[in-house]
């Protein structure tokens, strides 16, 4: 293989000149310029931050609103709400009166609109625990002397 000794030589002497010659490098002041309006930058984009965030949410809208989250109810829903309480109460009444009337049994199970009500009596104090199948509460109450 035949190398051009001249064009070597003159690529060679080309970068030695140029790694040798005063290089003149100049800089301006590095600035910060707010972008977002809302933090001190141009208010014409706006409109196309707005944009911008409008096209990257990944989240859906289901729908409702914050007037749906105010509003009244209606009188039926008022009515139904009405006697949901009044039915929840009566129940309440009834498990009240079950396990704390004289010759209660000291344990059961009662079922109310798919949830379950067991009470068991330990010494004087009545364990409940109430499961709608999804979550369960459990409290226990001082069993009442009754003269």
């Amino acid at each position: 293989m035949k190398t051009n000794w001249s064009f070597t030589f003159s690529l060679f002497a080309t970068m030695a000149a140029t790694l040798l010659s005063p290089i003149s490098v100049s800089a301006g002041d590095l600035t910060y310029r707010p972008i977002n309006p809302s933090f001190g930058g141009d208010p014409f984009n706006s409109s196309h931050l707005l944009q911008m965030a409008d096209i990257q949410n990944q989240h859906k809208d289901d729908g409702s609103d914050l007037d749906s989250l105010f509003a009244e109810d209606s009188a039926a829903d008022q009515f139904i709400s009405s006697m949901q309480g009044t039915m929840i109460s009566g129940a309440s009444s009834q498990l009240r009166q079950a396990i704390f009337e004289d010759g209660a049994p000291p344990s059961g199970t009662f079922t109310l609109n798919g949830a379950t009500v067991t009470y068991e009596t330990v010494n004087n104090r009545v364990l409940v625990k109430v499961s709608d199948g999804i979550t369960t509460n459990s409290f226990d109450i001082p069993k009442p002397n009754i003269n």
